[in-house]
């Protein structure tokens, strides 16, 4: 059984290799089996008569010991960090603040009234032109189509000084003298002579002239400041002579 299991686990290999050599042999063995008196098919001797596969190698798997596995508790170490250091420093409160002081407002400069108007009408007189006679009145406020500092109204005669103009003295009597110029120009009734006298200096249209030569007279008059130009030295000797009557 040992032999047959053998051949029948190699299979054809094993048949394949013996094949020849039993073929060569037959009557050997048969005299080998009548001598013993044994019906045996196995060769007797030294000689090689099978030339058997080697067995198969038993893998034999061991027994494996039953494992028992240890679960050791994992000690678990909680490590509390200590809270951070807190440092407070005690600031000592503020020493009380003085009560306040309020600073006397500057009195205000009225821009209407009886003061007002007497502060206006004292620079119109200063002039010593008599702008009265002359029908010029004033009327403190802004004119009804802006709000510029002073206006003169041609066919009035008004002039109209607001409320802006008493910003400061020097643009209050600015004002006062440029719109007063502007009265004086418009009863001299010389249009085409205030265009020949400024055109020299670029003003060459009636508004510009008119303009210029109010700036040059309110100067004269004791202005310390100008808007359309800084008359010059020239130019107000020019406008000294219109304003004493000389047209030549």
């Amino acid at each position: 059984m040992s032999l047959a299991v053998v051949v029948g686990v190699f299979g054809l290999a094993g048949v394949h290799r013996t094949e020849g050599r039993a073929e060569a042999s037959t009557s050997d063995v048969a005299d080998a089996a009548d001598a013993a008196g044994a019906a045996l098919l196995w060769p007797v001797g030294p000689d090689e008569a099978v030339d058997l596969p080697i067995p198969p190698r038993l893998l034999l798997t061991p027994e494996v010991a039953p494992t028992t596995t240890t679960t050791l508790p994992v000690e678990t170490t909680t490590t509390t960090a200590p809270p951070p250091e807190t440092t407070t420093t005690t600031v000592p409160p503020p020493p009380p603040a003085p009560p306040p002081t309020t600073a006397p407002k500057p009195p205000s400069t009225p821009t209407s009234g009886p003061e007002a108007r007497a502060r206006v009408e004292a620079i119109a007189d200063s002039t010593g032109w008599d702008w009265r006679a002359a029908g010029v009145r004033f009327n403190l406020g802004f004119h009804p189509t802006g709000r510029n500092w002073g206006v003169y109204e041609r066919d009035t005669g008004i002039i109209w000084i607001g409320p802006t103009a008493f910003a400061d003295a020097n643009r209050l009597r600015y004002v006062v003298l440029h719109e007063l110029a502007h009265g004086w120009q418009y009863r001299q009734n010389r249009f085409a002579d205030f265009i020949t006298d400024y055109a020299r200096w670029g003003f060459r249209t009636i508004g510009p002239a008119l303009e210029a030569s109010a700036d040059c007279v309110a100067a004269l008059w004791g202005a310390t400041r100008g808007h359309y130009w800084t008359c010059p030295a020239d130019a107000r000797a020019l406008a000294l002579r219109r304003l004493g009557g000389d047209w030549r």
